[in-house]
């Protein structure tokens, strides 16, 4: 695989977001055959693995890259992932919010799952906003009555799981 602007770009700023962190996910593509973990761990297209500087080994984050002896179940494998193949970074404690993700890179099973949740969240009736919009309606003090349309925002998220 030949080095890439974008991929030195993304080691660069996840190398970055490691060390002002310490202790982060990163989120891999574990489908394709370039990516060397263990045999249980391959074919999984959101593989998280986390990344701590208080790991005794040392994580070689390169321009093309990622690579580490990693334990997994108390066993030792050496690990190599591609840059292309990591498609998300972010803090454990936290959300995919608190992170970074390289929309490029996700993987298209992962955006046809992204596709179907986001259809049926809007396919599904919110009876709180639902109930909002009756009361708004009813007090002609609809808070979206000055948005144009195709301004309208999302006011109400759910987390789906």
């Amino acid at each position: 695989m030949s080095l890439s602007f974008a991929n030195a770009a993304k080691a660069k700023k996840l190398k970055a977001f490691f060390q002002q962190h310490g202790r982060i996910y990163i989120v891999v593509d574990a489908t394709s055959d370039e990516v060397v973990v263990p045999g249980f761990l391959k074919g999984d297209p959101a593989l998280r693995l986390v990344l701590n500087m208080r790991m005794p080994q040392v994580i070689h984050i390169r321009e093309d890259a990622l690579e580490s002896d990693f334990s997994f179940s108390g066993q030792i494998y050496t690990c190599r992932i591609p840059m292309g193949r990591i498609w998300a970074a972010y803090l454990p404690e936290g959300d995919m919010e608190q992170g970074i993700i390289w929309e490029e890179d996700v993987p298209e099973t992962i955006r046809a799952v992204v596709s179907a949740v986001r259809s049926l969240q809007e396919d599904t009736p919110d009876p709180e906003r639902e109930t909002a919009a009756i009361e708004a309606s009813e007090s002609g003090d609809s808070p979206e009555a000055d948005e144009k349309p195709e301004e309208k925002r999302v006011r109400h998220l759910r987390v789906v799981k």
